[in-house]
């Protein structure tokens, strides 16, 4: 025998003979026990970014690449679409098949973020606006709301970022926020979408915090968080921007590619707003996740301190309600709790509640009053402290804050009355009490050369008695002249009410941006708001008689007014000189048509649409003629307007028309029938030649009627622009305002002659 064999046998004979003099165990004693999958074992995330459109997490790429990559956090997208209302880089796919491209992108993205959870809500990218209310009207309320609060509720997630709800730039932006905002809130309330606890069920689920990422701009949003990207990545030896860089460079179809080394911009902090929390906060915050796991001060992990003021706006010498409750979710039953609120010095506050026990999963409020002292601070925000103290088992004590904010105003507050969107937002944000993150613009009038309109100012008395107060308004230009610059009215007590001051604007005033101040004074109190008032350009449409030939021939329109749009009326891009893009243009009108008649000097006429690609007129050479028939700054959106944009010359040399951002889009043929347009080329640029018929433009118009009216020109200046490629590099205007295509109260104003 072998000593290999040797060995083996006598391994053997000891084995059997510790079978035999060892008692046998049962299997099922010594087995562990399986733990059955759950839901969120497959789902459930720390971190869940809402966007509206693929490639909107650029403005946390960095951020989430730290979080899921070094520190182990689980994140999830939702894109309220697929983002196929947009351009095309790199094919001929649009709409829903560009939506398949750009879905397949975003996916390749987050992979490289360690994300695999991505999620739509189906949603139409219809068009680039500026509103959130008609970005509301394309997709709805209550249907895309409930779907976020499904996802909120199934994923479960403990952070939620979103874009910035703000009333500048993209209104899908701006929307998608508003719903995050909502689900945010919502989502933990059983009373909100019940359907979905009784017939799906899932649970409630609140989130600890909601942040806003401030990369598409901050409207006056201070960042609670800043996080670094420039630095290392342990796991994946790069820099956080150089991950953002190569993640977003997937984006193709939208012209992204990975640079490196970064750019400037993309080395900066990727920038947060905390706007709401359920936890005990910090004094300060270096981390989206601060608190979620691990508590704050000595508060365990999971207790929820709530505060709720029952109003933002609060007079000196007023009283107001504080509503604090706290909510024990951690694994340690709190003992002789407290709940405590402090405020300024020489502010009243009732006194703390008794101590009770809140066990796991249990509960604790009281109702606090506040009187405010007649010489509170009015200049910033008031910060109010709620705090709980406790005890454990163990009797360690256990304590922790949070704050909130409230706006102290003396009895008559004075304000430049804010445009629409801005009074929309506002509304929004006090039925969901983030009052406190309204950091917006000032108040901006518009108003035509050679027109006069009002500057309204609002006044409201927050107080219990009636206020007269004296009010002066001046404005930063010598030309614009004001019939009476000063007026004194009564202010009848909780009542608001709105002073205008007639404001006139020389004829021939160039289009242009003045300050304008408003001081009130009343009792011991000066107060003063101020803003801007805003310039546009104005004309007459002449009547004809007889109707021109849209032939692309602009003899006919011999003796009309031409209008110039120089080289140097931008609001995006660049320019060079006036062969690089100059336009001018005549209008007219019957009661059949409004007629435009416009010739651009372009000493590079690029033709790079094909004919079965007509959308997105700002990809390449073209003409956008924008109508409001509401009237000059009536309309707070542009689906109540008429917007064409016309390319001169497809691939095959033929004009090419589309509607574009309004009610009704698509290619003319369809969305506007009887609309007529004519093009030829010229040696310096080209001719075009448009008849809009009425019966195209939403709403009614009249001999005598002074409507919103823009021409605005597009340039792409590159010779060997592939086919569809998105080549625009200048954009200029007959009115030229930043985001002016979606900006119908920043459009010239068009009287039509009677």
């Amino acid at each position: 025998m072998s000593k290999h064999m040797l060995r083996f046998t006598l391994s053997a004979l000891l084995v059997v003979a510790f079978l035999i003099t060892t008692p046998l165990v049962s299997a099922q004693d010594d087995r562990p026990t399986p733990r059955n999958a759950t839901s969120e074992d497959a789902v459930k995330v720390d971190l869940l970014f809402v966007g509206a459109h693929p490639d909107d997490e650029s403005t946390a790429t960095a951020t989430l690449a730290r979080y899921v990559l070094d520190h182990g956090a689980r994140a999830a997208v939702v894109t309220a679409t697929r983002g196929e209302g947009g351009g095309n880089a790199i094919g001929r796919e649009l709409g829903p098949s560009l939506g398949i491209l750009r879905d397949y992108e975003e996916r390749q993205s987050l992979r490289m973020l360690g994300i695999d959870q991505l999620y739509h809500l189906d949603e139409i990218d219809w068009a680039y606006t500026t509103s959130a209310s008609a970005t509301e009207q394309a997709w709805g309320y209550e249907e895309p709301l409930g779907k976020l609060v499904r996802y909120v509720r199934v994923l479960k997630p403990e952070v939620m970022i979103t874009m910035n709800p703000s009333p500048r730039g993209h209104g899908h932006h701006q929307y998608i926020a508003k719903l995050a905002t909502e689900a945010f809130f919502l989502a933990g309330d059983p009373n909100a979408f019940p359907e979905q606890l009784s017939e799906e069920f899932i649970e409630p689920w609140q989130p600890k915090k909601l942040y806003y990422a401030l990369a598409y701009g901050a409207a006056g949003l201070a960042p609670s968080v800043a996080i670094p990207t420039n630095e290392f990545s342990p796991s994946q030896f790069a820099t956080y921007a150089e991950l953002e860089a190569v993640a977003l460079g997937r984006y193709r179809s939208q012209g992204w590619s990975a640079v490196l080394p970064p750019s400037e911009r993309a080395l900066m902090p990727e920038n947060f707003t905390l706007a709401a929390s359920v936890l005990p906060m910090p004094e300060a915050e270096t981390s989206l996740l601060e608190g979620v796991f691990t508590g704050v001060d000595h508060a365990p992990a999971r207790v929820e301190l709530h505060l709720t003021p029952s109003e933002f706006y609060v007079s000196q010498g007023g009283t107001l309600g504080l509503d604090m409750t706290l909510v024990n979710n951690s694994d340690i039953d709190l003992h002789d709790v407290s709940l405590s609120l402090s405020g300024p010095d020489g502010w009243t506050i009732s006194e703390a509640s008794a101590p009770v026990d809140v066990p796991v999963g249990g509960s604790a409020s009281q109702s606090f009053t506040i009187t405010v002292p007649d010489d509170a601070d009015v200049t910033a925000f008031t910060t109010l402290v709620g705090r709980f103290d406790a005890v454990d088992d163990a009797g360690a004590p256990r304590f922790a804050s949070a704050r909130a904010l409230i706006q102290v105003t003396p009895p008559v507050s004075v304000e430049l009355q804010p445009i629409e969107s801005v009074q929309i937002f506002r509304e929004w944000a006090q039925r969901n009490n983030i009052e406190h993150l309204i950091r917006l613009v000032p108040a901006e009038i518009a108003i035509g050369a050679g027109e006069t309109a009002p500057i309204p100012v609002v006044l409201n008395n927050r107080s219990e008695s009636d206020q007269d107060v004296t009010l002066s308004l001046t404005v930063a230009s010598d030309e614009i002249s004001l019939d009476a610059p000063e007026q004194t009215v009564t202010v009848p007590a909780g009542e608001v009410i709105t002073v205008d001051f007639l404001a006139t604007v020389p004829a021939d005033m160039a289009q242009g941006q003045f300050d304008v101040t408003v001081e009130a004074t009343y009792g011991d109190y000066t107060l003063s708001d101020a803003g801007v008032v805003q310039v546009v350009p104005t004309t007459t449409a002449t009547r004809l008689t007889a109707a021109p030939a849209i032939d692309g021939d602009l003899s006919e329109y011999a003796g009309l007014e031409v209008l110039d749009i120089p080289f140097t009326a931008i609001w995006e891009g660049q320019t060079t000189d006036a062969a690089d893009l100059t336009g001018s243009f005549s209008v007219a009108y019957d009661d059949d048509f409004l007629y435009v008649a416009v010739e651009v000097m372009d000493d590079v006429v690029v033709s790079n649409i094909a004919p079965n690609d007509v959308k997105g007129h700002w990809r390449s050479d073209s003409v956008e003629i924008t109508v409001d028939p509401a009237g000059p700054g009536a309309s707070e959106h542009t689906l109540t307007t008429f917007k064409t944009g016309i390319f001169p010359f497809d691939t095959e040399g033929n004009v090419q028309a589309e509607r574009d951002a309004d009610a009704n889009q698509g290619i003319i043929s369809l969305t506007a029938p009887d609309m007529q347009v004519a093009s030829s080329r010229t040696d310096s640029g080209y001719i075009l030649e448009v008849a809009i018929p009425w019966n195209a433009v939403p709403g009614e118009v009249a001999p005598g009627d002074t409507i919103g009216f823009n021409v605005l020109l597009y340039d792409c200046d590159k010779a060997d622009a592939a086919i569809g490629e998105n080549c625009n590099e200048a954009r200029t205007a007959w009115s030229a305002w930043g985001s002016i295509q979606g900006l119908p109260r920043l459009w010239g104003h068009l009287t039509l002659a009677e």
